[in-house]
């Protein structure tokens, strides 16, 4: 196999992310208006119970990192959720592509897209509430976001398996499953205040971990990037297998051809 072949594996899914953006004018939406309208009405919020500035900084670091996740996830879903909705998934598997190349290749478009709303988030941040998002440091602001797009392709993986296992009925995934991570690695409050069990779940996602890093520069603690890391990368290669796994059973089991026309 050569490397150009392989690289068109993963060129394909980011061409076709771009292609489906381009010609859909609600995209604008995902990127712009939710996200913005979003950390507003926090900002907002915090403004009106006339916060600390630190405690401030706290909400709206997490309302911004809820908004790149969820950008970022759904374009890794849209993947297979545009062809479930076109009724043209089988045809997705036609060609010689596994797991990863349709994941990693999703991942890169969902990247510049979340991004983008990273950058006017940080902006509007910065320019109403005060935020500065370089606070940090432009090494640990990288490996911040590096972590959360990471974990984005953890959940748009979840989301993949869930819709080649139970078909049209996992299609509410893809706007649930990035919320209750959130509420699990604390968006607006430590998890040291979520009940026992709840805090079990929560040590376990690695985005804890990098919400936790990056607050620290902010007065909150210290958060260890290490075991956020060595999480992200066990759970992805796990999620690769099992996407894997859940191709191969879909083509056994001819959920593919009855997501299909």
């Amino acid at each position: 196999m050569s490397l150009q072949n392989e690289l068109s594996r993963y060129q394909a899914p980011f061409y076709k992310s771009w292609i489906m953006a381009r010609r859909n004018f609600f995209t604008i939406v995902e990127v712009i208006i939710w996200p913005f309208i979003g950390l507003l009405s926090i900002g907002l919020m915090t403004s009106f119970l006339s916060l600390e500035e630190n405690t401030i900084s706290f909400i709206l670091l997490g309302t911004i990192a809820f908004s790149i996740v969820q950008v970022c996830q759904i374009d890794i879903a849209y993947v297979l959720l545009f062809d479930m909705w076109s009724k043209s998934i089988k045809h997705t598997f036609l060609a010689p592509v596994k797991g990863q190349h349709l994941v990693l290749g999703s991942l890169l478009f969902g990247v510049l897209r979340s991004s983008l709303v990273f950058l006017i988030l940080a902006i509007f941040s910065y320019t109403i509430f005060g935020f500065n998002f370089l606070k940090s440091g432009i090494i640990p602001l990288f490996l911040f976001l590096l972590g959360l797009f990471l974990n984005s392709a953890i959940i748009g993986i979840l989301v993949c398996i869930a819709i080649l296992i139970f078909g049209q009925r996992a299609e509410v995934i893809a706007w649930t499953l990035s919320g209750i991570m959130m509420f699990l690695c604390g968006i607006y409050y430590p998890i040291s205040i979520l009940p026992g069990p709840l805090l079990a779940f929560a040590k376990g996602i690695p985005l804890t971990y990098f919400l936790e890093y990056f607050r620290s520069f902010y007065g909150f603690g210290e958060g260890n990037l290490f075991l956020g890391y060595s999480l992200t990368l066990i759970y992805l290669f796990l999620g690769f297998f099992l996407l894997n796994k859940a191709i191969t059973r879909s083509q056994k089991t001819g959920i593919l051809l009855r997501l299909s026309e």
